[in-house]
């Protein structure tokens, strides 16, 4: 019955109730956590048989290269003018980040010991690509209960960011409207684009397997660049970058995995990794990660919100919104719009005013999460997991 095809149609439909999930409760709950519990219960009861993913290809695939692909793409989404003229958001976000490492490193190191304290610091600090290096660290070192762990994190951090993140930017809207808070662009200008070294590309090399294959050339580059420089760089983080440096001289799309029509084949792969270290887990095993979870999670909150607020208070941005922006490495996008949004339709306020308040807080926000998740959560956990395994 379990054929690699019967395995794949349960990955998938578990994927598409977990999507479902997540979208009926506006991303309040994890799609990924949803797979997670549906998995823990096959396995838990027999129903499902451990090798089940691993049967698919899938698993073979991610590590052979649908996450250097992936990688490489996400450098594509990067524009860095926009990220320039954004400078305090993203000055608040990568600071927030340092607090998250420094409270990884002592409180929660201190309260539950040092791997279960980083192994959940570089999720925290951006979600699925950089929690899937920690899984797959984790499991190389035979460690799948910390492999578990990561994808716990994953799947929960959003309990936590998402009401701060709320209640933060309620409280400095509610601010605007009292008029105790006025509002200053945090933006340093409109971002410009440079013209790209690369114009245009035939037409004959702009189709799917074209773009396909300057992804891998791409990709290949930044392996041999990783391995030229002996580990100095991480591998995963040199496939980021030779992807921004690609983008940014025009070899390569914007977004080009979605140009290349790969997009959700190439997160299917890399998201796969993440559930085999289920099936080795136990009810006891889960148990001992409830500590963990809780205090790795307030605490790394907590300092995420203070050094963003500090950061804030530095560059003249209110403490409120900095909290809100900090804290944003939790949530991603589509999260941090859809709050965003639902703040703003509840203020009590005319329309115009509405929208002025939306346009003024929405792009730091967004871009915040965009920062972490996208670019700073990967040289994070690149810089992290030497230090776990």
């Amino acid at each position: 019955m379990w054929t690699p095809l019967f395995s794949f149609m349960v990955f998938v439909v578990f994927l598409a109730i977990g999507d479902a999930i997540s979208v009926l409760t506006k991303s309040r709950v994890s799609g990924l956590l949803i797979v997670m519990f549906l998995y823990l219960v096959g396995f838990q009861t027999g129903i499902i048989p451990p090798d089940t993913i691993a049967s698919t290809g899938l698993t073979t695939i991610a590590g052979g290269f649908a996450i250097a692909l992936l990688l490489v793409s996400m450098g594509t989404m990067i524009e860095l003018p926009t990220m320039i003229a954004q400078w305090k958001t993203v000055a608040i976000a990568l600071f927030a980040l340092v607090g998250l490492a420094i409270g990884s490193f002592t409180v929660s190191s201190w309260v539950v010991g040092r791997q279960w304290a980083l192994c959940a610091s570089a999720p925290i600090s951006g979600g699925i690509i950089a929690g899937q290096m920690t899984s797959a660290a984790a499991q190389a070192a035979g460690r799948n209960d910390l492999a578990a762990f990561a994808i716990l994190i994953i799947g929960c951090q959003g309990f936590v960011g998402m009401p701060i993140c709320a209640n933060m930017l309620r409280l400095y809207c509610e601010k605007i409207l009292s008029g105790d808070i006025v509002m200053h662009d945090l933006s340093s200008g409109e971002a410009e684009s440079k013209p790209k070294l690369i114009k245009k590309f035939p037409k004959a090399l702009q189709g799917d397997n074209a773009t396909f294959a300057r992804i891998a050339v791409v990709a290949w580059l930044g392996y041999v660049l990783a391995n030229a420089l002996h580990g100095v760089i991480n591998v995963n983080v040199m496939y980021l970058l030779v992807g921004i440096f690609a983008y940014a001289i025009g070899f390569l799309p914007k977004n080009a995995h979605f140009s290349a029509h790969a997009s959700g084949f190439l997160m299917l792969c890399v998201i796969s990794i993440c559930f085999g270290s289920l099936a080795t887990i136990s009810m006891d095993d889960l148990k001992a990660m409830f500590l963990p979870l809780i205090v790795t999670l307030l605490v790394g909150a907590v300092f995420i919100i203070g050094f963003g607020s500090i950061m804030g208070k530095l560059l003249k941005v209110d403490w409120r919104l900095a909290a809100a922006i900090a804290i944003c490495c939790t949530i991603g996008y589509p999260g941090t719009q859809i709050i965003t949004e639902e703040v703003c339709r509840v203020l009590e306020c005319d329309e115009e005013t509405r929208a002025k308040i939306h346009d003024h807080v929405l792009p730091p926000i967004v871009v915040s999460g965009f920062t972490t998740v996208t670019i700073a959560s990967v040289f994070f956990a690149g810089f992290i997991l030497p230090m776990i395994f």
